[in-house]
């Protein structure tokens, strides 16, 4: 790992930790080989800490455990000084958002306002907290000018927003963002870019990312390989310089 990265590690206290990885290891199946080895790894408050990696390996099931989907099978995951557990994801899963690289695996409207309701009403809040969020999330997001749209009428860009907005609305303390990128056009790309630039200044995010553009705003940079941290770096510069003197 980075000596300077372990330098910048020892200034956070405690209080800053908000996630914490021991010893993790995952396999789908008895059959099949590990996807995630021995991984431990903290992530501190108010970061915008970018996981990079080529595909298999195992951004994508990493990040699932971070709120409960996906349980440790060795290892501990640690969230707010809790350890996830079967009895305790629900919680979890209030405190960590996950936008999915497929929106339309987290969207069940038609339309979109009630779309980016959902997560509230599940909190059982009041109606008038369940508006206020609503309208707040669309407005941060900046597709107030969707909410009565129809989903299945949205550009794929436009659905990643709403996704991105409905997991706002439950307003966790920790936001995980899959590819927020993948899958939109050269016109959308960067106010998408801008709308994780603006998500940075109140709250914790990881963000999964293949898009150097994305990566280029960390705060901290991990690079997996072959279910393994490879690297840990301060920024995108110094990820940069290190893959160069690499070759």
């Amino acid at each position: 790992m980075n000596s300077l990265v372990d330098n910048q590690i020892e200034e956070f206290s405690n209080n800053d930790i908000i996630l914490e990885v021991h010893d993790l290891s995952f396999r789908y199946s008895r059959k099949q080989s590990l996807v995630l080895k021995n991984i431990s790894v903290k992530f501190f408050r108010n970061n915008l800490t970018i996981i990079a990696g080529p595909n298999g390996s195992g951004k994508t099931t990493l990040m699932k455990h971070f709120n409960g989907q996906l349980l440790s099978q060795q290892g501990q995951i640690i969230v707010f000084n809790k350890q996830i557990s079967k009895k305790n994801r629900r919680e979890i899963q209030k405190l960590v958002g996950l936008v999915f690289e497929n929106p339309d695996e987290q969207m069940f409207f038609p339309k979109v306002y009630d779309d980016v309701a959902f997560g509230p009403k599940n909190m059982q809040l009041p109606l008038e907290e369940i508006q206020v969020r609503v309208e707040n999330a669309l407005e941060e997001v900046q597709i107030t000018h969707l909410k009565e749209k129809m989903t299945f009428n949205l550009s794929f860009g436009e659905k990643k927003k709403v996704a991105l907005a409905g997991i706002l609305a439950m307003r966790p303390k920790l936001m995980i963002l899959d590819e927020p990128t993948i899958g939109i056009d050269p016109w959308t790309k960067p106010r998408m870019i801008e709308t994780i630039r603006s998500l940075t200044n109140k709250r914790t995010i990881v963000v999964i990312t293949h898009d150097v553009d994305v990566m280029k705003m960390a705060d901290r940079l991990l690079l997996m390989k072959q279910g393994k941290i490879e690297g840990d770096f301060l920024s995108f510069n110094e990820f940069q310089q290190q893959e160069f003197q690499n070759r």
